[in-house]
């Protein structure tokens, strides 16, 4: 590993790193401090407050930057990890600063602070910058990553600031303010226990997410960006002329007669009432364990929209299926054990007023204004994959969730409804809760 002193730089091989920020945990005197990472166009400048990526927006748009978690050792040092894929950096960033800054005292009281960069893959240690001359700064500018000559270098700065994480992001054109604390804005707690912690010496690199979760999360983020938003070919159907009980769940489709068919082991099955075009609902359950999935069938015979895919134990899926009502609707199980799959219009769905839970994929009914969705996952697994969707009745879709890592949580933003909110890939216990937007929302911590 190479140590490098202020003002120096160095090559940085390989497309992914991580970053840790190390120094004394907190206590005794010694503040709270917090990671931060700000992605830099040619100009020096963000392009808007989300190239920002800090304790209340812990993930990058673009997924190239994240705060992974934080990790403290025996010897009484933290650590806070970010990850960098060069990759999934924009072409317009030229730049990315790591920062340090501290709300409620200053780096003069942090013993040991120093940056340190890890190859994500390897595991190898590529630099190292100590910081050997704070005082009374309250934020600083630890170090950069920046292009050169169709590669990255990293550069230690160690450039102070006594205005706080704030002042420093300002100076790179971020505009949100920091408001007053306001008595009725509940804050966000955390109350989830801390997964196992990652090591804080860099001697060992912390586990990585499995590059097939990886995947999915990027391959849903490129789909959302890349769609189009327009009109599907398929009319909607339109509101009746007066609004009763039903009529957001009538703009999906229209009421129709259930279909509940049971049976054992693979299985392909004609929906034989009559079923309008539009959304409708595929609810399906199995008894027992082991692999259990079911698809939509094409006019070839082949299996298309999937429908439901786990492993869990006595457990299904709630999906949504846009039908053109051309051809009987068809459907393929797959699986050992006993199931039962209905189909049923979209009025049936439960509605999304404030906050669910369940289990499993699901599909809910969203008729609110809009606001900011809180999303989180709770699973057995070291690792999953939470990816939510929703749909508009002309059939645009927003991206609502996309996350992979051991205790998947997000907020995002929520459009007036109506809405389909479908949990896509959710193996596990999931909370949904939504709240209004808040105004001067920007600075104000919600957990630690």
């Amino acid at each position: 590993m190479t140590e490098i002193v202020k003002g120096g730089n160095l090559p940085v091989p390989g497309q992914a790193w991580r970053i840790a920020v190390v120094r004394r945990d907190a206590g005794d005197g010694v503040p709270e401090v917090d990671a931060s990472a700000l992605l830099l166009d040619a100009s020096g400048r963000v392009r808007g407050d989300g190239d920002l990526v800090f304790y209340n927006q812990p993930v990058h748009a673009s997924g190239a930057v994240r705060l992974a978690g934080q990790a403290r050792d025996e010897e009484r040092r933290v650590a806070d990890w970010l990850e960098i894929d060069t990759e999934r950096v924009e072409p317009a960033v030229q730049r990315i600063v790591i920062t340090a800054s501290s709300e409620h005292g200053t780096f003069g009281q942090v013993p040991g602070l120093h940056i340190r960069t890890v190859s994500a893959t390897t595991g190898e240690q590529l630099a190292l910058y100590e910081v050997d001359d704070a005082s009374t700064e309250t934020a600083f500018l630890l170090g950069e990553f920046y292009r050169r000559d169709g590669a990255w270098k990293f550069r230690a700065v160690g450039q102070g600031y006594a205005s706080g994480l704030v002042g420093l992001a300002e100076d790179f054109g971020i505009v949100g303010r920091d408001p007053e604390p306001a008595p009725d804005d509940e804050p966000v707690h955390d109350d989830e226990p801390v997964p196992a912690d990652e090591p804080v010496s860099g001697d060992a690199a912390p586990e990585a997410i499995p590059e097939e979760l990886l995947a999915k999360v990027r391959q849903a983020e490129a789909e959302a960006e890349a769609a189009p938003v327009r009109t599907p070919p398929q009319v909607p159907v339109q509101r009746p002329p007066q609004a009763g009980p039903g009529s957001d769940a009538e703009l999906f489709g229209e009421d129709f007669p259930e279909f509940v068919r049971s049976g054992e082991g693979k299985a392909d099955i004609t929906v034989d009432v009559p079923i309008p075009a539009g959304y409708v609902v595929v609810e399906s359950t199995r008894k027992g364990d082991g692999y259990f999935a079911v698809h939509s069938i094409d006019e070839k015979g082949d299996s298309d929209a999937l429908l439901a895919n786990t492993l869990m134990e006595d457990q299904g899926a709630r999906r949504v299926l846009r039908y053109d009502g051309k051809a009987p609707l068809r459907l393929r199980v797959s699986c050992h054990e006993p199931w039962t799959v209905a189909v049923r219009p979209v009025s049936t769905l439960e509605v999304l007023d404030g906050a669910a839970e369940g289990r499993g994929s699901d599909a809910l009914l969203y008729t609110g204004p809009a606001g900011l969705l809180t999303s989180r996952l709770h699973t057995r697994l070291s690792f999953e994959w939470f990816n939510i969707h929703g749909y508009e009745p002309d059939g645009r879709d927003h991206l609502l969730a996309n996350e992979a890592s051991r205790l998947p949580r997000e907020t995002r933003p929520l459009p007036a409804g109506p809405l389909l909110v479908q949990l896509v890939s959710a193996d596990g216990d999931w909370t949904l809760k939504v709240r209004p937007p808040k105004e001067n929302r920007f600075w104000r911590r919600t957990s630690r």
